[in-house]
């Protein structure tokens, strides 16, 4: 009875993986074995039953090493996915309006999706990652002039430039002095927006926050009341200050210096459009 050889199947299958030392060593322990067998079988049906026995090994081993190499693989893109999370949040602290449009690419790169005006005055860029969106809005000098943050999970708690809280807080924590608001909903959402000034300390720019429909709910939404929501009348002191004292931003913006809310900057409403976020792929 000859013995069995595979070297020719183990140089094969070193031209198709790195690895091919490590299931060398499996496929040769597998042969060894079945060698030493041979030498104390008879023919017939025990040489049938441990031959069958011997191929069976050699599958299963060979199935736990491309296993194990798809579980490897798995771990290495999940730390490569928290990698790139962290790193994206960290450059949240790298960018400001004021800056070029082209600075931002460099840092993110390319955005999931873009808009631009009709008219070529302003120009929106949207990128997506595990815990939040992030929206740039850029004018036809290609000078930055407002981002905001979305928030996509209750752990994600980024620092609100200048107004000295993270999202997560209370409306109210943030301060009365608002100078601007709007609501907006229909069946499918709800959407609130308001803006603080804090003139030379916050560098003469508007501060955004918001409750984004596409965002995660720190809290259960309790909206203001209905007779509001098509924005007559306005409502009163009373009911924005409950609304506020109930409810959590989970969207931050930050205007341009000598900008504000009648002008470009908010041309595209504040964060994510709902219905855009609903398109958009999630990386989980």
């Amino acid at each position: 009875m000859r013995k069995i050889s595979f070297n020719l199947i183990i140089i094969d299958i070193c031209f198709f993986t790195p690895h091919c030392f490590t299931l060398w060593s499996a496929i040769r322990t597998i042969v060894k074995k079945w060698n030493e067998r041979l030498k104390l079988m008879t023919p017939g049906k025990t040489l049938k039953k441990s031959f069958i026995a011997v191929v069976l090994s050699g599958v299963l081993a060979i199935s736990g090493y491309f296993g194990a190499l798809n579980t490897v693989f798995d771990l290495y893109q999940n730390i490569a996915d928290k990698f790139f999370q962290k790193q994206a949040e960290d450059n949240l602290h790298v960018i400001y309006t004021g800056a070029s449009i082209k600075y931002i690419e460099s840092i993110f790169g390319a955005p999931v999706k873009e808009e631009h005006s009709e008219d070529g005055k302003v120009n929106e860029y949207i990128y997506s990652f595990r815990k939040f969106y992030l929206q740039v809005v850029y004018d036809n000098k290609n000078t930055v002039i407002l981002y905001s943050v979305t928030s996509k999970d209750k752990d994600f708690h980024p620092e609100v430039p200048y107004l000295g809280k993270t999202l997560g807080h209370k409306f109210k924590d943030f301060g009365n002095h608002i100078n601007y608001l709007h609501f907006d909903h229909s069946s499918k959402f709800y959407q609130y927006e308001e803006g603080h000034y804090l003139g030379n300390p916050g560098n003469y720019r508007n501060f955004y926050l918001a409750y984004n429909p596409a965002g995660v709910d720190y809290v259960e939404l309790q909206s203001l009341p209905d007779f509001y929501n098509n924005d007559e009348p306005s409502p009163n002191k009373k009911d924005v200050e409950v609304f506020r004292s109930k409810n959590a931003p989970n969207t931050f913006g930050v205007g341009d210096i000598n900008g504000g809310p009648e002008g470009l900057e908010l041309s595209f409403r504040l964060g994510i459009d709902y219905y855009d976020a609903r398109d958009i792929p999630d990386k989980d």
